[in-house]
């Protein structure tokens, strides 16, 4: 007893030290789900042909693309790759999920490139 009477003020800032910790890592969670389901909605309205409302959800996932992690990039990459045809060399324009795409690709370039110079410079 006495020494939580001591050390109330330091176990306190403790507990709630662990309780920002916990609430931050469940938020990045939330988010990541959050974009997943929308990127999911985004390509089944694509599928039923609801191109309004499709493209409604293309503008929010571009708009979200600058604070995606590298992560989050690849594996969106990934899910549109398995609905467009990369090889194909007269994409539909109009197509949504191939203007995604190629957002995605180009995004990921644009990450990558001081990595690379880091690179290079490295090596000479």
């Amino acid at each position: 007893m006495r020494f939580l009477r001591r050390n109330q003020y330091l176990l306190c800032t403790l507990a709630v030290l662990a309780f920002s910790c916990v609430m931050v890592l469940r938020q990045f969670q939330v988010n990541d789900a959050a974009h997943v389901a929308l990127r999911e909605d985004f390509i089944l309205l694509h599928e039923r042909g609801q191109i309004q409302s499709c493209q409604h959800l293309y503008e929010a996932l571009i708009r979200q693309l600058p604070d995606l992690s590298d992560r989050t990039l690849v594996e969106d990459l990934e899910r549109a790759a398995l609905l467009v045809d990369p090889r194909n060399p007269a994409p539909d324009p109009d197509n949504p999920v191939w203007k995604y795409y190629v957002s995605l690709k180009r995004e990921l370039q644009t990450r990558a490139e001081p990595r690379l110079r880091a690179l290079e410079h490295t090596e000479n």
